[in-house]
């Protein structure tokens, strides 16, 4: 259990890793898993890697929090879903991919996740079956590239999604969901980092956008914005609010319609309203959210993104080396050791406003930063 001595400054979890016994201090997660956590959540953080016996040192587990006013999330690294699986005795193997479509709409299912460049344009999904002894039949999963992937406000991929991820991601995350139907006792209430994009949207989105059980059939791909064949218009409205940042009169501007059900009586469906929202911010000008202030310095940041900043330190001087950092959390754990930077100082640094906000990799963020602190 997680030990408390005089205060919670000192609570401690203690995690066996390879024969190796690690000591994760409240302070730990305070200055390098994770600043904005609040006294409750490093707690229970704590707690829960040492219940689960995951190190958050070896990419096991993580404490994400993007802001002070939301809630953080621990999630769970896919890998160690798949350790928990292998270590139960009726596990008995898996198969995941993912599913493309061709010109003709007939689906192909490919295991693995090799995509070649030409064929980014057929990715629409991923499946899996996992496997155990004392069940007669696998448990399946497939998962829609549309309900997936996730935008910022100005309708570019979030950096968990950019097109050379989507086919790993949509293999993992659909790998992740059967092993959960497989053995619904594995790490039950936590995500994987797969889907951390996904959670760290609102509760608002969440509640209305369960996970699928087991729902699709296989040999087919679950459709877009739909329940029970209908139209899912809470979770639809809910996503366009906490993902895009826009109200249904800004929506059906934004579309150039006047209703969207409207739209689906003249022969849309809610795939093409979804795209065409995407579409329509992508095509604003840059520096100006939907309904929002402007963002001037952060769109030019964006813009100028593969130029070499004025004064960038040659590449020996950086305190690190830019490649390992892959995460949001690994940026602002490095800013935090390089400079004594917080979470709200490495934001200015980068011209934006949340953590939601970045689009450019961590390792690029990282360098800007690099150039001006030195």
């Amino acid at each position: 259990m997680v030990t408390k001595e005089k205060s919670k400054s000192q609570e401690v979890a203690i995690v066996q890793h390879r024969e190796t016994s690690l000591r994760i201090t409240w302070q730990d997660v305070k200055t390098l898993i994770c600043p904005l956590a609040t006294d409750q959540e490093t707690a229970i953080f704590l707690k829960t890697c040492q219940a689960l016996q995951l190190s958050p040192f070896h990419n096991e587990i993580y404490l994400i929090k993007y802001n002070e006013r939301d809630k953080a999330a621990t999630v769970i690294a896919i890998d160690s879903y798949l350790k928990a699986a292998e270590a139960n005795p009726q596990f008995d193997g898996f198969e995941s991919g993912i599913i493309l479509k061709d010109s003709t709409g007939e689906l192909k299912f490919r295991e693995g996740a090799f995509l070649l460049d030409e064929e980014r344009s057929k990715l629409v999904g991923g499946w899996a079956r996992v496997y155990r002894k004392d069940r007669s039949r696998p448990f399946y999963v497939a998962v829609n590239k549309k309900e997936c992937i996730r935008y910022t406000r100005d309708g570019h991929l979030t950096q968990f999604w950019t097109e050379e991820k989507q086919p790993s991601m949509l293999r993992k995350v659909a790998l992740k969901r059967a092993l959960v139907e497989a053995f619904p006792s594995l790490f039950t209430g936590a995500i994987s980092n797969v889907e951390a994009d996904y959670e760290m949207l609102s509760e608002e989105v969440k509640k209305a956008t369960p996970k699928p059980r087991g729902e699709t059939p296989e040999g087919e791909l679950p459709p877009v914005l739909e329940k029970g064949g209908q139209p899912d218009w809470k979770k639809f409205y809910a996503r366009i609010k906490s993902e895009l940042g826009l109200t249904p009169e800004q929506a059906h501007e934004l579309v150039g319609v006047e209703s969207f059900k409207d739209a689906l009586a003249s022969g849309w469906t809610m795939e093409r309203i979804w795209d065409a929202m995407v579409t329509a911010l992508q095509q604003q000008k840059p520096g100006v959210e939907h309904g929002e202030e402007e963002a001037g310095d952060a769109a030019s940041a964006e813009a100028h993104e593969d130029e070499e900043p004025v004064g960038t330190a040659a590449p020996a001087k950086l305190k690190r080396d830019p490649a390992s950092i892959k995460t949001i959390n690994d940026l602002l754990k490095a800013c935090h050791e390089d400079w004594n930077l917080q979470p709200k100082a490495v934001y200015v640094e980068l011209n934006v406003k949340s953590a939601n906000e970045i689009t450019e990799l961590p390792s690029e963020c990282y360098r800007r930063i690099a150039a001006v602190r030195g």
